[in-house]
């Protein structure tokens, strides 16, 4: 014989993720993230910078010197407790990612450089401002688009070498001898080309020549042409395709990301449907009449 009773509710077995962050932890790194706490850190990355800037000021170093130290130490305890909490929000993942470690860095030594113990370095408190750089995505676009340039820029510049060499030796042959200080020697000759290649004064330098060498002007142009806008213009297209690469490589990023996010934004929806009809299946279950004794 079958009694009645009421059926014991299911219970859904839902473990939390063993690797997910606490609520606190993620609550933080939302603030952390979000744009109002972004700006009032650039906000004070530029106060601070002005006030590093007025500091040098004879008027100011001299009459309130103490009172622009002090405020910059309360700049330093700002910047070291958001060092801090995001240290504490994201753990051992901080230190994974190289921009952390820059402001890591650059924080610790301008935090040193503020201490009596290193007066020496306190002309590096300025570096704090280089902290604009990690908050700046765009920023850290450019200087990752420079480092990656490197390489290249170290094989124009290996060309640029060369070839002011080839035309210090030329120039010292063909010069050397009217004109010692100028085109003396070899290295006399490299110095006075990296003058020229500047284009600052490169006019009287070749006036000056001229007066003894009418025809110089044909070997002045040649190494203008060559090592000036031929040269300099590499160094630029390197630096504008790497910068145009990063780019298009950050954008697929996003695009990745967002397409990631809405994967899994759909995938939580199906499984949230799913667990909504297993409840409410459950409940209806639950809420069946008893069954009657046989």
């Amino acid at each position: 014989m079958t009694t009645g009773g009421k059926r014991p509710q299911a219970q859904l077995d839902l473990a939390p993720e063993e690797n997910a962050p606490p609520r606190h932890i993620l609550r933080l790194r939302n603030v952390i993230n979000a744009r109002p706490f972004q700006y009032a850190i650039l906000i004070l990355i530029f106060a601070n910078a002005a006030l590093l800037g007025l500091e040098t000021l004879p008027p100011i170093r001299e009459n309130h010197l103490a009172l622009f130290l002090a405020i910059d130490r309360a700049f330093l305890v700002v910047f070291l407790g958001e060092l801090a909490v995001r240290i504490y929000a994201w753990r051992q993942r901080f230190f994974r990612d190289g921009w952390n470690v820059f402001d890591f860095v650059i924080i610790l030594i301008s935090a040193l450089a503020t201490s009596n113990l290193f007066a020496a370095l306190r002309a590096f408190r300025v570096l704090r401002v280089l902290h604009v750089v990690t908050m700046i995505p765009r920023m850290r676009t450019v200087v990752r688009s420079l480092i990656d340039s490197i390489p290249g820029i170290l094989s124009v510049g290996v060309i640029v070498v060369l070839i002011v060499y080839v035309f210090a030796v030329i120039a010292s042959n063909l010069y050397g001898a009217a004109h010692p200080v100028l085109f003396g020697d070899v290295f006399v000759s490299m110095y006075t080309l990296f003058q020229v290649m500047t284009l600052e004064g490169w006019a009287e330098i070749a006036n000056t020549v001229a007066g003894t060498h009418p025809n110089s002007w044909i070997f002045f142009i040649t190494f203008v042409l060559i090592g000036t806008f031929t040269m300099l213009n590499l160094f630029v297209a390197i630096v504008v395709r790497v910068v145009e690469e990063d780019s298009e490589h950050t954008e697929d990023l996003l695009v990745k990301e967002t397409d990631e996010v809405q994967l899994e934004v759909q995938a939580l929806r199906r499984e949230i449907r799913t667990l909504t009809a297993l409840v409410e299946t459950i409940e209806a279950r639950g809420r069946e009449p008893d069954g009657k004794a046989e």
